[in-house]
């Protein structure tokens, strides 16, 4: 009997383990470069979800965590914007209402 629930309790905490690597989100996202010279993003989803409160649903605003060019691609099509269009809304958006950066420099960087 004892066997089983050491077995049972392992069982747990390997399915724990296994599903929160699945979950788990990089601290630093490198987002796409959409064909424009401005520098790439790279987005801090550590600090946003940690250090400013930004609940999942904030940005994956179809309730589903998946990427965003899962729906938005380079180019519209018909209602769904293309990816491009579709972060400038949801981040710049955002920022306005809580004083982040709006300025294409401040997100837009060079980096080598």
């Amino acid at each position: 009997m004892k066997n089983i629930k050491v077995k049972i309790l392992m069982l747990f905490a390997l399915t724990f383990i296994v599903s929160s690597q699945l979950l788990s989100v990089e601290d630093i996202i490198l987002l796409p470069r959409l064909g424009h010279r401005k520098g790439q993003i790279k987005f801090n989803h550590k600090s946003h979800t940690q250090d400013f409160g930004t609940k999942c649903i904030d940005c994956h605003h179809s309730g589903e965590n998946k990427k965003c060019s899962t729906c938005h691609l380079q180019k519209d099509q018909g209602e769904i914007m293309k990816l491009r269009d579709a972060y400038h809304q949801q981040c710049r958006s955002c920022h306005k209402k809580t004083s982040g950066p709006v300025a294409c420099g401040k997100c837009h960087k060079i980096y080598q």
